[in-house]
């Protein structure tokens, strides 16, 4: 099976395979958990608005909420998921948007998303 390949387009970069650009993505996340920052600008800012916005529509989940509200940040949170009947604890992402609410947003599930858009079988 040959690598998919990955196109963020706010950054005109490829990244080689699905699992590169997730790493890439989960180390600004852990990054913004870490240190207690927010994200409000930048081209790290541009790339997750553009990968929330682009699994957005993929998808079609919360499309009403994008076009009355507007990213204004994104901050790092601990999540807690269930993964092989066990809760694990992992840091994610959270959105902020401008009406000042926030929602959870793994940008690991967005990229595999977008991954499997841009590489039909």
């Amino acid at each position: 099976m040959a690598a998919k390949t990955v196109t963020i387009e706010s950054k005109d970069y490829v990244f080689s395979t699905q699992k590169e650009a997730q790493r890439y993505y989960y180390s600004i996340v852990k990054e913004l958990y870490d240190t207690n920052i927010i994200l409000a600008n930048g081209q790290d800012f541009e790339d997750l608005k553009w990968i929330y916005s682009c699994y957005c529509e993929y998808t079609n989940y919360k499309l009403d909420r994008l076009s009355n509200t507007k990213i204004t940040g994104f901050k790092g949170i601990k999540s807690i998921r269930q993964m092989g009947g066990q809760y694990v604890s992992t840091e994610c992402c959270a959105v902020i948007f401008s009406d000042g609410t926030e929602e959870e947003f793994s940008t690991d599930k967005a990229i595999k998303e977008i991954t499997s858009k841009q590489n039909p079988r």
